[in-house]
């Protein structure tokens, strides 16, 4: 599946640094982390124009989510167009575990139906486009540690530590 053309790619100041928030006709369909390279996005048309209807909410979601730690991403309108039916099911599982709290590969498998497939959902982590609206830095693998994260492992480290989660 291809992914919707963006229509809104929107900076997001937090203290963190500079999100991108990029936005489809279907609503939300990529995050970008301070330092990553907007043009590496496949259909991206820059846009820096007028946030459209419903966007303003998102990007206030967003920045309530870096000035306090409980923000929940659950009923933001996402786009998971580019995602498969098992991609989806693991990211509607994933939504679903709260700030603060983590979740095993195994376990989110499990959660999602799928039992067993925790290097599936490995791979769909990997294939998140949505991270923090997504929280795969709340995934941690059954052996310990942090695992790996697309973002680099700082910025788990860094969101886990945000949300109260104690790491090493």
């Amino acid at each position: 599946m291809s992914p919707a053309a963006i229509i809104q790619n929107i900076p997001v100041k937090t203290k963190f640094g500079i999100f991108w928030l990029q936005f489809s006709e279907k609503g939300l369909c990529s995050v970008l982390f301070p330092g990553a390279s907007r043009l590496r996005i496949p259909g991206l048309r820059a846009c820096l124009s007028l946030p459209r209807p419903g966007v303003r909410g998102v990007l206030k979601k967003f920045k309530d989510y870096f000035y306090s730690s409980g923000e929940s991403f659950r009923e933001l309108g996402i786009d998971l167009s580019a995602c498969t039916v098992f991609q989806r099911r693991v990211f509607s599982a994933l939504r679903k575990v709260p700030a603060g709290d983590t979740v095993t590969y195994g376990e989110l498998a499990i959660r999602a139906g799928y039992p067993g497939a925790s290097r599936a959902v490995g791979s769909a982590m990997k294939m998140n486009r949505l991270p923090v609206v997504i929280p795969c830095h709340r995934v941690l693998p059954a052996s310990g540690g942090l695992g790996e994260y697309s973002a680099g492992k700082q910025w788990k480290e860094l969101l886990l530590a945000h949300e109260g989660v104690k790491t090493r």
